[in-house]
């Protein structure tokens, strides 16, 4: 189901329900197997970018690529829009101009989770909390 608010540029133009491209480049880490030219070669990558070494002795990409991964980031600013997180991620809603605008257009136009629709209220609340998130009984959608 996954909902978030990203805060965008007031003029951020990227088509709606569409995948952001930068999502598509996830760095790959270890896909050496057993060949050890390319772990000789990881190494020296890390080496060189001052990326440290784990215990079993691969480098250690989590932080590295957490790091990376922040420059495919749509770019920030000063426009609030709703964004998907149930695949790549992608802009659910126009940029709008307070956190308020936006609840309004996702109470009338989006969902927290299957058909479960929510309140400019509950969406300002979970939109806050950064919990977007459907409760049927007492079961939690997120």
């Amino acid at each position: 189901m996954g909902r978030e608010l990203k805060r965008v540029p007031l003029d951020f133009d990227y088509p709606l329900n569409q995948v952001w491209y930068g999502y598509f480049l996830r760095p790959s880490t270890c896909m050496s197997g057993d060949d050890e030219e390319y772990c000789e070669s990881c190494r020296k990558f890390a080496e060189i970018k001052g990326i440290p070494v784990t215990s079993y002795g691969c480098p250690n990409f989590n932080d590295f690529t957490e790091i990376f991964m922040k420059q495919f980031e749509p770019p920030a600013g000063e426009g609030y829009q709703l964004w998907g997180t149930t695949t790549e991620g992608e802009p659910r809603s126009p940029v709008f101009e307070t956190l308020d605008e936006l609840c309004e257009w996702c109470a009338e136009n989006d969902t927290v989770f299957a058909d479960i629709k929510a309140t400019k209220e509950e969406w300002k609340e979970m939109l806050d909390a950064d919990f977007v998130h459907a409760k049927v009984g007492n079961i939690v959608f997120t």
